[in-house]
C-alpha cells in the first residue's frame, strides 16, 4: 500500500465527496479535512487504488478537479 495513506491518521474529516465517471479511474472517494487539505482513493474494474500524499484544496476545487466525472455523493 502506498506511504501516504499514513498521513491521514489523526486528520479530522470535514467532507467526503465521491465521483464517477465513464473513463479511468471509474469512481473516486475524496476526503476532506479541517485543515484545508484531502486525501484521494481511486477505483479501476473494481480495485481500490490510495494516492501517493495529500493535496492542498477545499471542496470546490475537488469538486472542479477532473471535470469529466460527475459528483455522485457529498456529505
Amino acid at each position: 500500500m502506498k506511504r501516504g495513506l499514513e498521513q491521514i491518521v489523526g486528520k479530522t474529516i470535514a467532507h467526503v465527496l465521491v465521483k464517477e465517471r465513464g473513463g479511468t479511474p471509474q469512481s473516486q472517494l475524496f476526503l476532506l479535512f479541517t485543515d484545508g487539505t484531502y486525501y484521494e482513493v481511486y477505483s479501476t474494474e473494481g480495485n481500490i487504488y490510495p494516492t501517493h500524499g495529500l493535496e492542498q484544496g477545499d471542496m470546490e476545487q475537488v469538486r472542479e478537479y477532473m471535470p469529466s466525472g460527475s459528483v455522485t455523493f457529498e456529505a
